[in-house]
């Protein structure tokens, strides 16, 4: 197994945000935001090997990873400035964008704003409404706050991920989790700081920003969708090529929601036409 690169960080909006960086100045910047919780880390793989023709770069969201919690919170527009003031930090051309989740959000938000910036999006199991399947299902129990050991935050990440093997699944615990000093393990992000469940699921107004920039967005946009996850609906995803421009959608066998990680091999292999490796 590949280890990641060292963590970098950058000062974005007063806040010091860590990012993984792979490839050579000069090549075409490729930009990965991860799902809510999750962190950069569950971009390694694919990472590595976009970075053959890429200059990739996975940001820690702000209140994930190795990135410093908010001091003004977590409204998707925070994130958006965030991903703004990173590219025009490192002064970027031209870029495309792969979000999971409300990485993917994120990612279209920016890009409505910034058309000229992107040349391509690809968003992983998510969309701009979630379906009926989901919304009416019993809501899932609570995350726990901490664990006793390492091997504990594994096994209740494991009881809701069946698709991921163990050594990914165990790279997943040591990426999202940290020790406290005291023998209990706690979560990197900021779980007391986030609106749970999270308000784009029902919010008219963000589920008709996230319709507004697929139907505005003019370039391409690839739709990943975990085969076992009920998040995306195919009715929303026909609703996705009927309103933009140029979407198109593949799905992942045995992969949830976090597709990268249950399958990466999977993964690479749907991205890859679209993104031209």
């Amino acid at each position: 197994m590949s280890s990641m690169p060292v963590t970098q960080t950058a000062e974005i909006n007063g806040q010091a945000l860590s990012y993984y960086e792979w490839g050579k100045p000069g090549a075409p910047v490729l930009i990965c935001l991860h799902s809510h919780t999750n962190s950069a880390a569950s971009w390694r793989e694919f990472g590595e090997f976009a970075s053959d023709n890429y200059h990739v770069f996975a940001l820690d969201q702000r209140g994930h990873g190795n990135s410093q919690w908010s001091n003004d919170g977590y409204a998707r527009d925070r994130f958006v400035e965030d991903l703004s003031s990173f590219v025009n930090l490192t002064n970027f051309g031209e870029m495309t964008l792969v979000g999971c989740s409300m990485g993917g959000w994120h990612s279209i938000l920016y890009t409505a704003a910034n058309q000229h910036r992107v040349r391509r999006v690809v968003m992983v199991d998510i969309a701009p409404e979630a379906s009926p399947e989901r919304l009416n299902a019993p809501a899932p129990p609570p995350v726990p706050i901490n664990f006793q050991t390492l091997e504990e935050g594994y096994e209740w990440l494991r009881s809701g991920n069946p698709w991921a093997n163990d050594a990914r699944l165990r790279e997943e615990a040591e990426a999202r989790l940290k020790s406290t000093g005291d023998g209990t393990w706690i979560w990197k992000a900021d779980l007391l700081g986030f609106d749970n469940p999270l308000p784009d699921m029902t919010s008219a107004a963000l589920i008709e920003r996230y319709w507004s920039a697929i139907r505005s967005i003019q370039c391409p946009i690839l739709e990943i969708r975990g085969a076992e996850s009920n998040l995306v609906s195919d009715e929303t995803i026909e609703r996705m090529k009927r309103l933009g421009n140029k979407v198109s959608s593949v799905d992942v066998s045995n992969a949830g929601h976090v597709v990268m990680v249950d399958q990466p091999e999977a993964f690479i292999e749907a991205i890859r036409g679209f993104i031209g490796l």
